[in-house]
């Protein structure tokens, strides 16, 4: 089994003003992560706008991944249709490492008796380590620690979670499940040293696609028991947090226009129902961002 490593990096996906998939940027994109330090990367994730996305275009998306990142890939094969995941599921082997998968996330509040019996039939038929994706806020469908205690005692291929509920209690409560083999990411940028110290995993980002050096300084000082620079590093990550936070045009657009910033030829169209930032607000978030990179280049050296 392939180890993953944090802090695992959710990418976006560029798009071309007519809306297809810019395959071109999304190589500079992967090379500019592997530059900056990134081992992991997650492909067609919340960040990677993949509700937008058909079933063919998220098979080339972790296609192209496979051929131009050389780390590890997590792809998410998550949808409420369970043939369709489970076609993205058999498409994965030969492209990714691992799997994410969410509970169905169109019947809310569905029993947990029926989310067991969707997340069971991916788990049958997955070649692949494969990581439950807890994520209430847009499913409305958690997954608890029963129906996780459950599904282990069937499916040895059930390795960890992504706990994007922003509550560590939470995730040290999956944890503690199986410690030794069963990993926890957490998604929540602003907990991301808290994460380490708790004992989980590590992090994965959305947001901090565009700063990657600053979460993997986060780690790497950590491993090496610096934690005041950590921390330091970690109140940088937070002004950026924040600031996408109070901004009403939501996290992926704004990633995408701080992204185009470092790199000139990312495009930073999103695809409906997302909208595009306003001129005047796209001046607004080039100068919070302009002013933030110099001191992340002070605080990672």
């Amino acid at each position: 089994m392939t180890k993953i490593t944090a802090p695992i990096f959710a990418i976006l996906t560029p798009f071309e003003a007519s809306g297809k998939i810019d395959f071109s940027a999304l190589s500079q994109y992967l090379l500019f992560l592997q530059q900056t330090g990134v081992e992991t990367i997650l492909t067609n994730g919340t960040t990677a706008e993949f509700p937008s996305l058909s079933l063919e275009e998220r098979m080339a998306l972790v296609e192209h991944c496979r051929q131009q990142f050389n780390g590890v890939i997590l792809n998410n094969v998550s949808s409420c249709c369970l043939g369709d995941c489970l076609k993205l599921v058999d498409h994965s082997k030969n492209y990714a490492d691992g799997l994410v998968v969410l509970p169905p996330y169109y019947y809310a509040k569905t029993s947990e008796k029926g989310l067991s019996s969707f997340l069971a039939e991916v788990l049958n038929q997955s070649p692949l380590p494969t990581y439950l994706y807890n994520f209430p806020k847009h499913t409305q469908n958690p997954i608890t620690l029963a129906m996780v205690k459950r599904l282990l005692t069937h499916h040895d291929n059930l390795v960890g979670l992504k706990d994007s509920s922003a509550d560590l209690e939470s995730a040290l409560k999956f944890k503690a499940l199986k410690k030794r083999t069963f990993q926890v990411f957490v998604g929540g940028d602003r907990i991301a040293l808290d994460t380490l110290k708790s004992g989980l995993d590590g992090s994965v980002t959305g947001g901090g696609n565009a700063f990657p050096e600053l979460l993997i300084a986060i780690s790497r000082f950590f491993q090496a028991s610096d934690l005041e620079k950590a921390q330091t590093i970690q109140h940088t990550l937070n002004e950026w947090s924040q600031f996408r936070k109070q901004h009403r045009v939501g996290e992926i657009v704004l990633t995408k226009i701080a992204l185009h910033t470092r790199l000139e030829e990312f495009p930073t169209f999103v695809r409906p129902p997302l909208i595009q930032s306003q001129p005047t607000e796209l001046e607004k978030i080039e100068l919070f961002i302009h002013q933030l990179l110099p001191l992340r280049l002070d605080t990672t050296t």
